[in-house]
């Protein structure tokens, strides 16, 4: 039997350093609402004004700054760089080329495996570029249109494994730009917005304003997922920022550690780019206040993610949450009065859920998981439960 809490948990709060003068602004951020265990690595790539490589390794947990290795020039002048893997970079040049960099790298050295292979002559304009490390490579122009490009090669060598170039919509006229999870993407704007964007396809996406000012002072941001972001300020200095709940559009319980920077100074990198999903967290399923809402959502995407492979995208994600927002609210004692409907999925009758938990009537977890199973068996994905209930107000 899983545990659950039945009082809400207290939310405690970090106190961070005094406002600096850079346009950062010091906030006072709760600690995280849901039971999470987070592992992994940051690294991130970087290209010096004179055209040299670089690769920094820093602790996630306590923003310490790990390794730093300086490699050779890379022979041109590049414009924007996205990191596809740990051996494997894309850089955009000055003169719209498109190249992939091969990176050897250990304890001590960095080196390239051969001169970067030039994979597109002519048409990469953009002025940002990054990988979401799950297919889909990002890119902005200066006008402010943003596109999507499909990648289907660790090491891609043309327009056969970066292709279906797909424009997502205008209006993208950002100061920095990263991805932070499967078809997420972080910006920050010149009035010091940081911004969240879910992007579904072309002309389909969402945006939420996560901080309406404090982020004008960054000139590079970068994130390896898991609600990581890391930011760059004129004078070198990289500071450090944990999103408890990346996926909830808000950015209330961002922690700030301006008391702790990576460093005070010595990010002189032109260019900075994190290798994508180095670092992950994952939300206890053990142990959750059922009361609180938040807790209980997040539980249920970690057990949507892992019930298939395939529902681990944020299009599913959004699909099972409004399906469950009008059957229950997620609440797990949410009754039908005429039908007698009970339970987050609503089951009817109730008793089906048995069949996941003898402890069905009070557990979330429980009724989450025997929810899943019945969206697999009836309609295949979240998303086609969703579309069902659309039609018919039921499922």
């Amino acid at each position: 039997m899983k545990n659950i809490r039945k009082t809400g948990r207290g939310i405690a709060g970090l106190l961070a350093a005094g406002t600096l003068g850079t346009g950062l602004v010091a906030v006072t951020a709760p600690l995280a609402e849901a039971a999470t265990t987070c592992s992994g690595g940051v690294n991130i790539y970087g290209v010096l004004d004179d055209g040299r490589l670089t690769f920094s390794q820093i602790n996630p947990a306590t923003g310490d700054l790990a390794k730093v290795l300086v490699g050779p020039d890379l022979g041109f002048e590049p414009k924007a760089m996205a990191t596809l893997n740990f051996n494997t970079v894309l850089m955009t040049s000055t003169s719209g080329a498109l190249y992939r960099v091969d990176v050897k790298t250990n304890n001590t050295s960095l080196a390239l495996l051969n001169a970067p292979v030039k994979i597109a002559d002519s048409g990469w304009t953009h002025d940002k570029l990054t990988y979401d490390g799950h297919g889909h490579l990002y890119g902005t122009t200066a006008a402010g249109l943003l596109l999507r490009y499909n990648v289907t090669e660790d090491k891609p060598a043309g327009s056969q494994h970066i292709g279906v170039r797909t424009e997502i919509d205008t209006g993208f006229v950002l100061k920095t730009l990263t991805a932070t999870g499967d078809d997420r993407l972080g910006a920050t704007t010149e009035d010091g917005r940081l911004l969240d964007y879910a992007i579904t396809g072309a002309g389909s996406w969402k945006s939420n304003t996560l901080k309406s000012s404090g982020w004008s002072g960054f000139n590079q941001l970068v994130s390896p997922g898991a609600g990581l972001y890391y930011g760059r300020l004129s004078t070198g200095a990289m500071y450090w920022y944990k999103d408890a709940n990346p996926a909830d559009g808000s950015g209330a319980d961002i922690s700030y550690h301006l008391d702790d920077p990576v460093n005070t100074s010595g990010w002189t990198q032109k260019l900075l780019s994190a290798q994508p999903g180095t670092y992950t967290c994952t939300t206890s399923t053990d142990t959750v206040d059922r009361n609180n809402i938040t807790e209980v959502k997040a539980a249920g995407r970690q057990m949507m993610n892992n019930k298939d492979a395939s529902w681990a995208t944020t299009a599913h994600w959004a699909c099972l949450e409004k399906l469950w927002d009008h059957e229950s609210g997620w609440r797990w004692n949410a009754t039908n009065p005429s039908s007698g409907a009970y339970g987050i999925p609503q089951a009817l009758p109730a008793t089906k859920m048995d069949v996941a938990g003898d402890d069905w009537r009070e557990n979330p977890l429980t009724q989450i998981k025997w929810g899943l199973s019945y969206i697999d068996g009836r309609y295949g994905s979240p998303c086609s439960a969703w579309n069902f209930w659309q039609a018919n107000n039921w499922y």
